[in-house]
């Protein structure tokens, strides 16, 4: 069943504010995607904090060319979605291992905090570690001076309780 103009103009604006409001952005074309597929990608995306759209060329160009951005979905073959996220490498790091192995996806372009990145940046932008990675090894960098700091401060009673083991044992001995 066709769309009404009025749910063409609906969703163009929602396509529009969505873009507008995400960290990120990447448009992924796809043909011949079965629904278990479909279904799979949509979870893991659920999971990551993502959101996926299906919407047709002409009204995502549309929406993007609203937004004053240059990318052309018509210059793509094949249905295109966009997956939106609020943290800057979420979406990018969710189609990047999905894709792996799947001929019929192709991330073709992206946004980043309102810039345009092509596949290749998206492709290095998946490899980067995710935010909570990030943290992990920041509390790590910052747990380390401390870390050695307790290391050195327990040195002097550690010595001291080996050194009066070792009397202790030579007295015993003797």
């Amino acid at each position: 069943m066709p769309l009404t103009r009025q749910q063409k103009e609906t969703r163009v604006s929602e396509v529009g504010d969505t873009m507008s409001g995400a960290t990120s952005a990447v448009f992924l074309a796809y043909d011949k995607l079965n629904v278990v597929d479909v279904n799979e990608l949509r979870t893991k995306l659920y999971e990551a904090g993502c959101e996926m759209r299906v919407v047709p060329k002409r009204l995502l160009s549309i929406a993007l060319s609203g937004a004053k951005l240059t990318f052309n979905p018509m210059e793509h073959e094949g249905q295109m979605a966009v997956i939106t996220g609020k943290d800057g490498v979420s979406p990018a790091k969710v189609l990047f291992a999905f894709a792996k192995g799947k001929a019929n996806l192709r991330l073709v372009a992206g946004l980043l905090e309102g810039k345009e990145i092509s596949s290749s940046d998206i492709s290095a932008l998946a490899a980067l570690p995710g935010r909570q990675e990030l943290l992990g090894q920041l509390a790590g960098v910052l747990a380390g001076p401390m870390r050695g700091m307790a290391q050195v401060l327990s040195g002097v009673p550690r010595a001291t309780v080996l050194v009066l083991q070792a009397i202790a044992d030579q007295k015993i001995k003797s």
